[in-house]
């Protein structure tokens, strides 16, 4: 094949190649290699509460975006109580959205002990021991982490 430019000038591989610019792939095409389903756990149970339903079929190619939309950010709405005691040990139950198994919290940049995620839209922990004052509470998903900046209060 021969291809020629606009005025009609003939390209040479080099040429031809000096005539592109490249694009970043900012959301790239990736093939699934197994059934992936939604809504439901290895030991039968729901999490969240929906029925069992193939969202991706093993070969299917889907956008990078379309699975990561399968993981949304987590959200920190509120912590109940939102003060204890300066040694720690206090239990919290702390309500949002999009908790998931195997999410952390840490309190002032300390984790949290005894996580237990109840729901996708609470979970309980042991508060840290802090000096007394204000500390941001961080929960971290397997989608990424989220900050309630000065939820929790040391006293």
């Amino acid at each position: 094949m021969t291809l020629y430019a606009a005025n009609g000038t003939r390209l040479t591989k080099t040429t031809a190649q000096a005539k592109k610019t490249a694009v970043p792939v900012l959301d790239p095409i990736v093939e699934v290699t197994e059934n992936l389903y939604e809504g439901v756990r290895l030991d039968g149970t729901n999490f969240p509460e929906s029925g069992r339903r193939l969202k991706f079929p093993a070969g299917a190619h889907i956008r990078q975006s379309q699975l990561d939309a399968c993981f949304p950010a987590g959200t920190v709405a509120a912590l109940s109580p939102a003060a204890g005691a300066a040694a720690g040990g206090d239990t919290v139950t702390i309500t949002g959205t999009n908790f998931t198994p195997g999410t952390t919290v840490t309190f002032g940049g300390t984790a949290a002990t005894a996580i237990i995620v109840i729901n996708d839209k609470t979970l309980t922990c042991k508060t840290p021991a802090k000096t007394e004052g204000a500390v941001d509470v961080v929960v971290t998903t397997d989608a990424g982490a989220v900050t309630k900046t000065g939820a929790f209060t040391y006293a």
